[in-house]
């Protein structure tokens, strides 16, 4: 029997089923090839689908929109790790993100902490709502300062001065209307306790501290602002501190405001600090999120918070114990294991700049600029991640920080295909595909005001 001579039976025994020597050898060479691999694919586990998340923020030229593209920047470089990619959505800012959060549109949202508690409570401009119990919060993140502007030619020297006089207390519906309501409630005053304003278009409402059609505005903003920069330089307006027993009270009463100061010399002709007030922004999600997806967002700011504080001026003071949320709403549960720790990051990130690092300098805002609700967000990219010299005037991005946005790719449908309008309850949102700032923005500050929070 030789070659191919004749068929040999397989085991017999069994069953006769005949094959040929040669085609046996083969077929036994190629399983002792094949078996160590096939059950070495089959140990490993299935791979997870990649998930997309959407941050609601706020306008494009304010502190929100660089804030969440800090965050999405960070997240998407280990995506290929984590599978989890992010997006940051423009929008009017903190009540046009919990709208969008209760309808699905995004999976996190930056609020500012005052709307947050009305949200929960079904108070302020939540009045005659349920409170919303789905709320859920990860991260507290940087100061957002009531700020009071007056016009140059306005002789208001003191809170109290204000009374009378044509105030703009921010849009209807709005963030800024929210907490400057606050304040007229600590104060006993009440709207008709100031002139009547000039109607203006939503983008250019603060012009009139300019053209003398108004004497003075509340603003919840960031500092150092590029809007505020503007309007103290170009305009001459003044910023006027917010202090009294009456804040003393509110303070004691109200525990998610907090004390404030904005830094000297910020600006053009503010030569000392302001004394003021301040929300926070809060890091929200519904219950509903998956907490693998918020543990991943937590593990990954947590472990690398360093690289986190250089992308934006306004994030130079977060700390692990700052970021740890209050009682506003609970926190999610994905957030409570221990995170890791933080680690250096390289030193390819560091500031080559001047952020910043005092406490006192980097009160910051949901738009970080002066902003009005019901707005469309400004398509200005110039505006993005700028940040103010201390009493120049002139705009200067931090090399580091103008690259905040290059990581936040554009992960979903409705960003790739541009700037989609998305319905709110209170204005129009923008979904912009996110595009790094420029490094050096030019000379002339926008003043066209942003959505409000």
């Amino acid at each position: 029997m030789t070659g191919w001579a004749e068929p040999i039976p397989f085991y017999p025994p069994l069953i006769r089923f005949t094959m040929y020597p040669l085609a046996l050898r083969h077929f036994s060479r190629l399983l002792r090839i094949a078996l160590p691999w096939l059950a070495a694919g089959l140990a490993l586990p299935l791979s997870a689908a990649p998930t997309y998340i959407t941050i609601g923020t706020g306008a494009l030229n304010g502190v929100y929109y660089p804030t969440g593209g800090a965050i999405c920047r960070l997240l998407n470089e280990e995506s290929d790790q984590h599978g989890v990619h992010c997006t940051v959505q423009s929008t009017s800012g903190s009540l046009a993100n919990l709208a969008d959060l209760a309808k699905g549109e995004v999976q996190l949202a930056l609020v500012q902490s005052d709307v947050l508690y009305h949200a929960a409570h079904g108070s302020g401009p939540f009045t005659g709502q349920a409170p919303d119990d789905q709320l859920r919060s990860l991260f507290r993140l940087h100061q957002e300062s009531l700020t009071l502007l007056a016009s140059a030619t306005s002789n208001i020297n003191t809170l109290a001065d204000i009374e009378g006089k044509r105030v703009d207390l921010g849009g209807p519906n709005s963030g800024d209307r929210v907490t400057s309501r606050a304040l007229l409630d600590a104060m006993g005053w009440q709207e008709s306790s100031f002139a009547p304003t000039p109607a203006t278009s939503a983008g250019n409402r603060l012009e009139g501290l300019c053209n003398g059609t108004l004497d003075a505005a509340l603003i919840v903003a960031g500092h150092p602002n590029q809007g505020i920069g503007d309007l103290t330089g170009r305009c001459k307006a003044r910023l006027i501190p917010i202090e009294g027993e009456q804040i003393d009270q509110l303070l004691k009463q109200h525990p998610y405001y907090q004390r404030s100061r904005i830094g000297a010399n910020l600006y053009p002709g503010q030569t000392s600090g302001i004394n003021t007030f301040a929300v926070t922004a809060e890091l929200v999600a519904l219950a509903s999120l998956p907490a693998d997806e918020v543990r991943t967002i937590r593990d990954v700011l947590s472990s690398r918070l360093k690289q986190f504080t250089r992308l934006h001026p306004a994030l130079t003071t977060l700390t692990p114990e700052t970021m740890q949320t209050d009682n506003i709403v609970p926190p999610h549960p994905g957030m409570q294991d221990a995170p890791p720790a933080s680690t250096l990051v390289p030193g390819a990130l560091a500031p080559s700049g001047a952020a910043a690092t005092d406490p006192s300098a980097a009160s910051t805002g949901d738009t970080g600029a002066p902003s009005v609700e019901g707005s469309p967000a400004t398509t200005n990219p110039e505006a993005a991640g700028a940040t103010l010299p201390a009493a120049s005037g002139a705009a200067t991005t931090d090399p580091d920080a103008a690259k905040v946005l290059e990581g936040a790719a554009v992960g979903q449908g409705d960003a790739q295909s541009g700037a989609s309008t998305v319905a709110t309850s209170s204005a129009a949102t923008t979904t912009e595909p996110v595009a790094p700032a420029p490094n050096q923005p030019s000379g002339a500050l926008p003043t066209q005001a942003p959505a409000a929070q």
